[in-house]
């Protein structure tokens, strides 16, 4: 069996992962501040176990308290596997610093560094005696290595959960039954995240027209294909520990 952490589950990257990962051998637990409806009828349909948590993982307890709740739900056979998808995020505040909200600026670590810094060190506590293969996927941005006018707050907060991903897998490398962490930088990708940045205004973000430009061309990844590198790559031997993937260098682990 395998067991299936998901954050961000309520729309875009998130939604489309769990809808590809609603198999015949999976279970999964999806996280997000909205509940998805159409998930969980579309797995009642299929007769796929899914378990729903509606919650704001930027807040540290609920993060925590959502996470002691699935291990407890999970027994373990020799076969099985686990894995934890980090993908919930935000894009906001857009703007140059000197212009940001105190609150808004707290709220953006929250969700993109504290919370799968939390979900990161409470799965491996909970699952440290377990015997099966155990696989941590963050979701990244290659913005964590290119800064743009206007995403501080973004491009700080991605370059944090990949020295995260590969600090931690340098880590697990030295304890008996590691958990194996990577990361993946998606690229650019057809989501509400797009209609935001699309609609920033100028003066907060100067490359704008860029983005506009690649939506209006049809040059922007679906979420579906993203969803289908992962589900097909997610429990992947060769995936070197610390790798930080693009998906085209992802899709090469594809069995």
């Amino acid at each position: 069996m395998n067991y299936i952490i998901l954050t961000g589950t309520s729309r875009g990257i998130g939604e489309a992962i769990a809808g590809k990962l609603l198999e015949n051998g999976n279970i999964l637990f999806c996280i997000s501040r909205t509940m998805n409806e159409h998930l969980i009828e579309t797995a009642s349909g299929k007769g796929i176990p899914l378990y729903y948590y509606e919650g704001d993982i930027s807040k540290p307890m609920v993060a925590v308290t959502i996470l002691k709740d699935i291990f407890r739900k999970i027994v373990f056979s020799d076969d099985d596997r686990i894995a934890l998808i980090n993908n919930a995020g935000t894009i906001e505040p857009i703007g140059p610093a000197g212009k940001l909200k105190t609150g808004d600026i707290e709220q953006h670590y929250r969700t993109n560094l504290l919370a799968p810094a939390l979900l990161i060190n409470h799965f491996i506590k909970l699952c440290a005696g377990a015997t099966v293969q155990k696989v941590i996927l963050n979701i990244s941005s290659g913005a964590s290595e290119y800064p743009y006018h206007g995403w501080s707050m973004y491009c700080s907060s991605k370059a944090g959960l990949d020295m995260l991903t590969r600090t931690i897998a340098l880590e697990q490398d030295m304890v008996p039954n590691p958990v194996k962490l990577f990361a993946l930088k998606p690229g650019i990708v057809e989501t509400s995240m797009q209609k935001l940045i699309r609609h920033a205004k100028p003066g907060n973000f100067h490359e704008k027209e860029k983005f506009i430009k690649l939506h209006n061309d049809g040059l922007l990844i679906k979420p579906e294909e993203v969803a289908d590198t992962i589900a097909g790559t997610l429990f992947a031997d060769t995936i070197p520990p610390g790798a930080l993937l693009s998906l085209k260098q992802l899709k090469e682990y594809i069995k």
